[in-house]
């Protein structure tokens, strides 16, 4: 059934919360047998509605609210199929939408730091989550990553791009970070010299 409804996904049939609401459904089913869930997954009930209504063992509150506000068309996300690069989620952030992933799979097994496909997707809805969530912090974040994304190419980067640290800590920040803006501030001051701060000290005024 998964493989189905993916390719109506594909084909723009349906689209991005409709499939993103079903993936969850399946492979929380999947992980989780519930019988009751499984009858509704195979009633004429919508996603949206089934999602509603139950309650879904060893799943954040975060996730699933995301999920929600995904659904009802309060938060946007876009789905995708490919693990991105952290740039390109850098670059979807600064647009004010979350990246999230799905990777359909015949049986469950890691992706990366997480076990499996339904795990990575959680991870990205509760990174939504903390995006979304409340809207002073989420002007901060969008703030900086517009700023962030516009200096991608300023020659200051070059000295550090060649250090595995620097990259690793710096995608961390720009695609695994939904803090507020004086953690930003923290976190990427600590990876550059003190002379180079000049570059972004704009971003961090009031």
């Amino acid at each position: 059934m998964i493989n189905s409804v993916y390719e109506n996904w594909k084909n723009k049939v349906i689209g991005d919360a409709e499939m993103a609401v079903y993936f969850f459904l399946y492979y929380h089913q999947q992980k989780y047998p519930n019988i009751k869930l499984q009858r509704a997954l195979e009633s004429d009930e919508s996603y949206a509605a089934i999602l509603n209504r139950f309650v879904f063992k060893k799943v954040k509150f975060k996730a699933v609210e995301a999920l929600k506000r995904w659904s009802s068309g309060e938060w946007k996300f876009k789905l995708v199929d490919s693990i991105l690069l952290p740039k390109d989620v850098l670059y979807y952030q600064s647009l004010g939408i979350r990246p999230v992933t799905i990777k359909v799979q015949d049986s469950l097994e890691p992706i990366l730091h997480k076990a499996d496909c339904l795990e990575f997707f959680i991870h990205d809805l509760e990174h939504g989550y903390m995006f979304f969530h409340d809207e002073k912090l989420r002007q901060m974040q969008l703030k900086f990553f517009k700023e962030i994304h516009s200096r991608l190419d300023l020659e200051v980067w070059t000295k550090y791009n060649q250090s595995e640290r620097f990259q690793y800590r710096f995608n961390y920040l720009i695609s695994d970070m939904n803090t507020h803006l004086e953690h930003y501030k923290s976190y990427l001051y600590a990876m550059i010299e003190p002379s180079d701060r000049i570059y972004f000290e704009d971003i961090f005024k009031d």
